[in-house]
């Protein structure tokens, strides 16, 4: 995921060989917040397809079994607005014994069993489009279209919202959004570290493709660490990781300039 923000280095930042202009900085939005727009995406598809069922003007001219059809589409997005309900829930620190209250008496465990998938599937999805923003649209979204896709969302918030309603102002949407902080992109970074440990440990597994993920680790780690070192200069820690992740950096993209050739 890029930056849907700002697009520019941290303040006192040096670009070193090696590196890339940092077009895909770090993700704007936290997991949790992105997960929370794909639940308010589902409930504004959900809203709107409901919406169209309520008129009787047409009714004459449908086909039969076409309120059928739509309303069993109706139940298909109500399901995803479900899953995407607990993603979220789960993201922002919610138990899952408390999720599986809230589902009606279901254990913790039985809703785990029920929806974890679907909450694993999201986090590696997200890993990947962060590690890889260049090819985000493939896996996630791209900077841009996520952009477009949040001030949608305000605007169709602002446009249905009804005269009694609390006014929230013109970006209801995004006021409510979190940045990535950077306990989450440390977190981030060491769980993408464990995942590449096991991919290599796999004989079988594609050698360019664990090379293009370290490389975006790698990326994600300079960022992490320049950031550091802009909040503590002179960090002998962070100035050390910084070093080797630079130089790790430049192995991996000769490695992959040889591969190309």
């Amino acid at each position: 995921m890029s930056d849907v923000t700002s697009f520019s280095s941290p303040a006192g930042e040096s670009r070193k060989s090696g590196e890339r202009i940092s077009r895909y900085r770090s993700a704007a939005y936290s997991q949790a917040s992105l997960a929370r727009l794909v639940l308010a995406e589902q409930a504004c598809e959900l809203a709107d397809a409901a919406r169209d069922l309520v008129p009787t003007t047409s009714d004459a001219h449908a086909a039969e079994g076409e309120f059928v059809k739509d309303s069993t589409r109706l139940v298909e997005t109500a399901r995803r607005l479900l899953e995407a309900a607990v993603v979220y829930e789960h993201l922002r620190g919610t138990t899952w014994e408390s999720i599986g209250v809230a589902l009606g008496e279901v254990g913790g465990q039985a809703a785990h069993e029920r929806y974890g998938r679907v909450g694993r599937e999201f986090q590696q999805r997200f890993l990947h489009a962060w590690l890889r923003p260049e090819r985000a649209h493939e896996i996630f979204t791209t900077a841009d279209d996520l952009a477009r896709f949040v001030a949608h969302l305000d605007a169709w918030v602002v446009a249905h919202r009804e005269l009694d309603e609390i006014d929230h102002g013109d970006q209801p949407i995004t006021a409510g959004l979190r940045p990535m902080s950077i306990a989450e992109r440390s977190a981030l970074i060491a769980q993408a570290a464990s995942q590449l440990q096991v991919m290599a440990a796999d004989p079988g597994a594609d050698v360019r493709h664990c090379r293009e993920l370290e490389i975006g680790l790698c990326r994600r780690s300079i960022e992490l660490y320049e950031d550091l070192i802009v909040q503590s200069p002179g960090d002998p820690g962070a100035l050390t990781a910084l070093a080797g992740a630079r130089a790790r950096l430049a192995v991996l993209q000769a490695d992959e300039a040889a591969a190309t050739r």
